[in-house]
C-alpha cells in the first residue's frame, strides 16, 4: 500500500493537493481533463519529482530515507517515452535490466513472449510500429517485477487487439501488487479496474471502488433509438452516445426521467459514470468529494 498525507505540489497556475489517500494494491485508474494532475501525481508516485510538502509512504518506507529501495520496486511508463531505436528489443531489455541490477534474460525473454513480440525480438526498434513500441515500453517498465507500476497512457498507439492483450495483462499482474493506469478512455478497462480516482484541477473529486464509482449516480442514463426531431430538441450536454441508425438515431443520455418515450433505463459503465459525475459539476449542478474508505 502506498500512503499519501498533506501532499501539495506546484503545477502550473495551481497545485495538486491531496490530503489523505490510500493506494491500495490491485489496478486503479487515474482518470480527469487534461491538465488535472494526473501526470505530476505519477511523477510524484514514481520519485521522477518530490513533493514540496507532504509525505509519500510506500509499505511504511519514506522515498526520503529509503529512496534506493523504493525505485526498485517501482516500474514506471510515461506518456512519452524514447526507446533506443538502433537496439532490438531483446537487447534493449537486458541493457535496461542490467542498469536495473536485475539482469536476466529469461526475464526479457519471457516479457517479449508475454507482449506476443518474439517476431520482433531481433528487430530493431526503428522498425518497429507505434503499438509494438509502445507494448516494448510497458515491458521494460515490469523487468524488475515492481510491486508498484504507474503507466501514463499505457494504450498510446494501439490497435484495438494491442489493447485488449495489454488490459489483460495488467489486470493479472495487479493481483497483490499496487498498479495505477492515467487512462482517458474507461470503457476498455471495464471488469479488469479495481479503483478509480477522479482528479480535476489538483484535486481528488472521487476515491474508490468501480462499483461505487457505477453506483449512486446523482442522475440516471437511457438509451434508445428516437427521431431526428427529438434529437435535435434535447441538450447536446446531456447526451454519452449518439449515432445514426436505420430508425432514426440510437441515443444514451443523461436524464432523471426519460425525456422520449420508448427509452430504456440502463446500467451505467465505467465511461457512462464518468460522463454523468462530470455533467453534475456543470455550473449549476452541486458536486462533492466523495471517497471509499472500506
Amino acid at each position: 500500500m502506498i500512503t499519501i498525507d498533506n501532499l501539495q505540489h506546484p503545477m502550473g497556475s495551481f497545485s495538486l493537493l491531496v490530503g489523505s489517500l490510500r493506494l491500495k494494491p490491485g489496478l486503479t485508474l487515474l482518470v480527469g481533463p487534461n491538465g488535472a494532475g494526473k501526470t505530476t501525481l505519477l511523477e510524484l508516485l514514481a520519485t521522477v519529482q518530490m513533493p514540496k510538502r507532504g509525505t509519500i509512504m510506500y509499505q511504511h518506507r519514506s522515498s526520503a530515507e529509503d529512496l534506493p529501495l523504493i525505485r526498485s520496486q517501482i516500474g514506471y511508463l510515461p506518456a512519452e517515452i524514447e526507446l533506443y531505436e538502433d537496439m532490438t528489443p531483446l537487447k534493449l531489455l537486458a541493457y535496461l535490466s542490467e542498469l536495473k541490477g536485475v539482469f536476466r534474460l529469461d526475464r526479457a525473454k519471457g516479457l517479449l513472449h508475454d507482449f506476443r513480440l518474439d517476431d520482433w525480438q531481433k528487430t530493431r526498434i526503428s522498425h518497429l510500429s507505434q503499438g509494438i513500441r509502445r507494448r516494448l515500453a510497458i515491458a521494460q517498465a515490469l523487468l524488475a517485477a515492481p510491486v508498484f507500476l504507474f503507466l501514463d497512457e499505457p494504450l498510446n498507439g494501439m490497435d484495438s487487439g494491442e489493447r485488449k492483450l495489454a488490459i489483460s495483462y495488467l489486470n493479472r499482474y495487479a493481483a497483490g501488487r499496487t498498479v495505477i493506469a492515467a487512462v482517458h478512455e474507461m470503457n476498455e478497462w471495464e471488469g479488469a479496474a479495481d479503483r478509480v480516482i477522479w482528479l480535476d484541477g489538483g484535486k481528488i473529486n472521487f476515491e474508490g471502488r468501480t462499483s461505487l464509482w457505477t453506483a449512486d449516480l446523482p442522475h440516471r442514463i437511457w438509451e434508445g433509438t428516437i427521431t431526428i426531431e427529438q434529437f435535435k430538441s434535447y441538450p447536446s450536454q446531456g447526451l454519452i452516445v449518439f449515432r445514426e441508425v436505420e430508425e432514426g438515431i440510437y441515443v444514451k443520455l443523461v436524464a432523471d426521467t426519460p425525456p422520449f418515450s420508448g427509452l430504456t433505463e440502463v446500467s451505467p459503465m465505467l465511461e457512462d459514470a464518468y460522463f454523468v459525475r462530470k455533467y453534475n459539476s456543470l455550473p449549476g449542478v452541486p458536486a462533492g468529494y466523495e471517497t471509499d474508505r472500506r
